[in-house]
């Protein structure tokens, strides 16, 4: 066997360590910032502002279902319970904000500018790292895995 295929083996062994630290840091992301705006005033007044600006109906409901499934779903993502309904909870939240606010921000002269910046958006970053779990599972050193599901 090669160094580089017995290196790349290694390197796979090692895989369930970047999965947990993306499962900790998106998850710990979502908890935090649901719980901000579940429970300080400011933050929850400042999250139906956003969604009255954006033009979605409901706003002061859907200002509290949508820091709820942060929330929830962020601290399940963070233990590996239901991964793949938790990525597809959260991907969903970032794809509407992303369409709603975060794509009218962006104020590019061309297409490649436009891109350069629609690829630094933080929320994009969010729904592939979301993506990336949804497709490769939670991990071994998850609730999911020890349940039996992974």
């Amino acid at each position: 066997m090669s160094p580089v295929v017995a290196f790349s083996h290694t390197l796979q062994q090692w895989e369930w360590l970047p999965i947990l630290l993306a499962r900790l840091s998106v998850g710990g992301l979502f908890f935090l910032s649901g719980h901000g705006k579940l429970f300080r005033a400011d933050r929850r007044e400042q999250m139906r502002r956003t969604l009255v600006e954006a033009g979605i109906p409901w706003a002061p409901l859907l200002a509290v279902f949508v820091s709820l499934v942060e929330w929830v779903c962020g601290l399940l993502l963070m233990v590996g319970v239901l991964t793949p309904l938790c990525c597809i909870m959260l991907g969903g939240n970032m794809v509407v904000a992303i369409a709603t606010s975060r794509l009218g921000s962006i104020s590019a002269r061309g297409s490649a500018e436009w891109l350069s910046e629609f690829l630094y958006l933080p929320e994009l970053l969010c729904v592939l790292m979301l993506g990336w779990l949804f497709f490769s599972g939670p991990g071994w050193l998850s609730v999911d895995h020890l349940a039996g599901l992974y």
